[in-house]
């Protein structure tokens, strides 16, 4: 009797686990698109020019929150952002972002294995990217970077 007890309990909890994991589903297909970027990797901006980049984000399932920040390799120097941006429970998003070019680069000096090792930037010029990206129930998260340098003369 014991031993179909125990039997039984294996099952209900084989049965359980099951039903745990079989809720697991594949991740979202995403696409993270940078409409205007930098053409050749150079974006030159005159002191208090600005520029706004557009960035797409779409996906075949709704998005807990999808968002767009900046990173900067010098931040504040040669450039400025102004925030990021952010849309919640959706399937696309069109987000922006704004650089302005603050003073000068030409001061700075060259920048190697920023933001992956293997890139390097030339003097003169400030290392940034955009990083974008969505968050999705289950704790999954989908992101892209697209890294380019800023030149103000």
């Amino acid at each position: 009797m014991k031993r179909l007890l125990s039997a039984i309990g294996v099952m209900t909890l084989l049965v359980l686990l099951v039903g745990v994991f079989s809720q697991v589903s594949a991740a979202p297909t995403v696409t993270i698109t940078l409409q205007n970027p930098a053409q050749g990797g150079l974006l030159e901006l005159e002191v208090g020019e600005t520029y706004t980049f557009e960035i797409h984000i779409t996906s075949d399932e709704p998005f807990l929150v999808a968002m767009a920040m900046t990173d900067a390799y010098y931040p504040g120097r040669g450039v400025i952002w102004r925030g990021g941006d952010r849309t919640n429970h959706d399937t696309t998003a069109v987000l922006y972002l704004t650089m302005t070019g603050r003073e000068s680069t030409a001061y700075l000096p060259a920048v190697c294995d920023w933001p992956e090792p293997g890139m390097c930037w030339p003097e003169g010029v400030a290392p940034v990217s955009i990083v974008a990206g969505a968050r999705f129930r289950r704790g999954v998260a989908i992101s892209e970077e697209f890294a380019f340098a800023a030149e103000v003369p």
